[in-house]
């Protein structure tokens, strides 16, 4: 393989047993949408069933349809709003989705899809989700209904990573509308709101599920954990497929960004933006090799780029032997920052021609 992403299912059991430390496993719902964030969703999903994991979320009707093939028992929500005419289809699978706005109670009232709802509320993320100002409204439209049963309600932080009074706002948003719409609406159970991050720093406001997705991956700095520590789950390796030594000055790559100096040793890997490695990385990025960090120099190509390789390296270096990108040794968080991105598209963009080899399955 030219180059390959490695999935330790050791680290993600470990993330797991972190996550207990908050609460217990029946109140964890594990988020494996976009393909497991870029980790393979359907192998995500087997290893968490074994743990003992029956709560999952996803964005979509066909994720949770995949989800619905691997396991008859487990519990999926839908988190993203699904077309009217796969209603039934998700319905027919036990697969709860969710209402974000009166159209949608009116088709499946319409339709006589009988259902079992989460209600999607807006305390401030502004994507969708019924606002405030219809709470009231809403209750009167619920209790009219034939074949829409509500028995969830749930919101989203927009930015408990960063911002406690907003957070705070969107709490007390949430405590307000949830306890009248449990109190006027009997079928209501369960209530959610808590993501990764308010999970880690709102834990006196954990409700029925902690929604748990990039602490589940590792995706995060022990800095931004504190006192949990999560292990990264995915870890990026490419070949080497060709050494030199210049003999004289010389551009590498495209647009001549970089000139090498005659006596650099330079190393060609075998992986480029098509297979996820960011072109943000051209001039600024770096890998980890026989224990140093290799420079990225020249842009970054499609298939290839070419990282220095430092005096000490220059002799040893081997056609064959890998490098990595990030994982044990360069964590993700730092790859993103590099690129001013976050850590969550640096996994998902992993491209899928990129093979994911599953080690420590068995541990």
């Amino acid at each position: 393989m030219r180059c390959w992403a490695e999935i330790n299912i050791k680290n993600l059991y470990d993330n797991i047993k972190e996550i207990e430390k908050i609460t217990s496993k029946e109140h964890i719902m594990a988020v494996i949408k976009a393909d497991g964030y870029g980790h393979g969703m359907e192998k995500i999903c087997e290893a968490l069933i074994k743990t003992g994991i029956k709560n999952f979320a996803v964005a979509t009707s066909e994720e949770a349809h995949k989800i619905r093939e691997i396991d008859d028992s487990v519990n999926i929500l839908i988190l993203g709003p699904i077309e009217n005419d796969h209603a039934n289809s998700v319905s027919e699978k036990n697969i709860y989705f969710m209402i974000t706005d009166f159209q949608e109670i009116d088709y499946l009232e319409k339709n006589k899809c009988n259902t079992e709802v989460f209600i999607k509320i807006d305390t401030g993320m502004g994507r969708v989700g019924f606002q405030l100002q219809e709470i009231e409204k809403l209750a009167e439209t619920l209790k009219r209904c034939k074949y829409v049963k509500p028995i969830g309600v749930f919101s989203h932080f927009s930015s408990s990573d960063s911002d406690v009074d907003y957070t705070d706002l969107q709490i007390k948003r949430f405590e307000e509308v949830s306890n009248k719409l449990k109190k006027e609406l009997p079928t209501v159970k369960y209530r959610h709101l808590l993501n990764s991050f308010g999970s880690l720093r709102f834990q006196k406001n954990k409700y029925d599920f902690i929604r748990a997705g990039i602490i589940i991956y590792g995706g995060v700095t022990e800095e931004e954990t504190k006192p949990y520590k999560f292990k990264p789950v995915m870890s990026l390796y490419a070949k080497i497929s060709y050494i030199k030594t210049l003999s004289e000055d010389s551009y590498i790559s495209y647009g001549n960004t970089y000139l090498g100096k005659k006596g650099e040793t330079l190393a060609t890997v075998s992986i480029g933006y098509a297979d996820g490695v960011r072109r943000d990385l051209s001039n600024k990025g770096y890998v980890y090799y026989k224990g140093h960090k290799c420079n990225i120099v020249g842009r970054v190509c499609m298939d290839q780029l070419v990282i220095k390789l430092p005096e000490k390296l220059a002799k040893e270096a081997a056609k064959g032997d890998k490098v990595e990108f990030f994982g044990e040794n360069i964590n993700v968080v730092d790859v993103a920052n590099l690129c001013n991105t976050i850590s969550y598209e640096i996994l998902c963009g992993i491209s899928q021609r990129v093979p994911r080899i599953y080690i420590n399955e068995n541990e």
